[in-house]
C-alpha cells in the first residue's frame, strides 16, 4: 500500500517586506516551504510568513511545486 502524503510544496518568490519601521533585517525574497494541506490561499501564505518573520509582507508570488524524493 503506498503512502498518502498531503503535503503541498510551495515556492513564494518576489518577496516584499513592509520594513517602514527601524528594523532593517536581511529578509528572504524567495522561501520554498512544505505546506501541510492541499487547500492555500495567498492570504494564508503570506500571514504565515508575516508571523514567522515578525515582519509583513507586501507582496509575493507563490507557486506549488512538485518535490522529488532524493535518491541516495
Amino acid at each position: 500500500m503506498m503512502e498518502k502524503n498531503n503535503s503541498i510544496f510551495l515556492e513564494t518568490s518576489d518577496i516584499h517586506w513592509d520594513q517602514s519601521n527601524n528594523d532593517k533585517k536581511e529578509l528572504p525574497k524567495q522561501v520554498e516551504m512544505q505546506w501541510s494541506k492541499k487547500d492555500w490561499s495567498s492570504f494564508e501564505v503570506s500571514d504565515w510568513l508575516s508571523m514567522y518573520f515578525n515582519a509583513k509582507v507586501k507582496t509575493l508570488n507563490i507557486k506549488e511545486v512538485e518535490k522529488k524524493e532524493d535518491g541516495g
